[in-house]
């Protein structure tokens, strides 16, 4: 089927840090309504994490035959500092908004969202003319200490405090994203090198860090980045509400009134888990 209203796509990912960026990354690698405009690798608290995420991005694309269709550039070493230094990927961002390609533009942030608040900085010119997609932060009404956001809270902050059009898929809903092992096994590792690729790496990535972090689960796993794609993939009108941004506290808990007068954001209280899921495994069954 012909691509319909085709979307420009960019997409910021610590995609090293786990073993679920890879799904989302090659799912919207393999959308055709998604034209990919770049990809931003972004760091995950560690020294290092940003070359790490690049190798992976890079991996990625070689394995798909794609590495010489779209940049792939870091991001942001670290936090969002009080200056806003530059990054490869923020510059990315501001060329891409900018430039006079009329097709919606989206950003798709699967991890911390530094880069996109130093775009900001630099350029609050590009704030209507893109659209983040965030997949960060705890449980409404309260919040809690979430990965994505506790990496980097005044980031977070300034985005959520900017004009820019932002969907927040927090974690009661990507938390939804679960795959059984089971499945994976049968549908997505036979899928070519590409597949067998995604869930090697999961499986190794689970096994080196069974000891040390509690939350694996050898019967499933959460694919909570591949909820960015699906919200893409289609807008799920069911599922979203408009809300006022919150400020996020010391603690990453919720202020819900501090900007109240403040443009609201799209926030996802739930997915269509199924449809999102089913079509990452089709896709990836087509291109083997």
């Amino acid at each position: 089927m012909t691509p319909h209203r085709p979307l420009r796509v960019l997409i910021c990912s610590d995609a090293k840090n786990e073993a679920d960026d890879q799904f989302a990354i090659a799912h919207a690698l393999l959308t055709p309504r998604f034209a990919i405009q770049g990809l931003i690798a972004g760091h995950f608290g560690l020294s290092g994490s940003v070359d790490q995420s690049l190798t992976e991005m890079q991996h990625i694309a070689a394995l798909m035959k794609r590495a010489a269709q779209f940049p792939i550039v870091k991001g942001a070493e670290t936090e969002l500092s009080t200056d806003g230094r530059p990054s490869a990927g923020s510059r990315l961002i501001i060329d891409t908004a900018r430039s006079t390609d009329s097709r919606p533009l989206f950003v798709l942030c699967m991890g911390t969202l530094t880069d996109v608040a130093t775009a900001l900085r630099q350029a609050p010119d590009i704030t209507s003319r893109m659209t983040a997609i965030w997949v960060g932060g705890g449980r409404y009404p309260h919040g809690s200490n979430e990965a994505n956001l506790h990496r980097d809270r005044l980031a977070a902050n300034e985005v959520f405090a900017s004009a820019v059009p932002l969907w927040q898929i927090p974690s009661q809903a990507y938390k939804t994203m679960l795959a059984p092992i089971a499945e994976l096994r049968l549908r997505v590792a036979p899928a070519g090198p590409l597949g067998r690729y995604l869930y090697t790496q999961l499986v190794n990535f689970a096994n080196a860090h069974v000891t040390d972090k509690t939350w694996i689960n050898s019967e499933c796993w959460v694919l909570g980045d591949s909820a960015a794609v699906g919200v893409l993939l289609d807008e799920q009108k069911g599922n979203y509400a408009a809300h006022t941004p919150p400020f996020f506290n010391a603690d990453c808990s919720y202020d819900m009134v501090k900007w109240q007068n403040r443009r609201p954001i799209r926030i996802y209280h739930q997915l269509n888990t199924r449809m999102i899921l089913a079509d990452c495994y089709a896709k990836l069954a087509l291109q083997a």
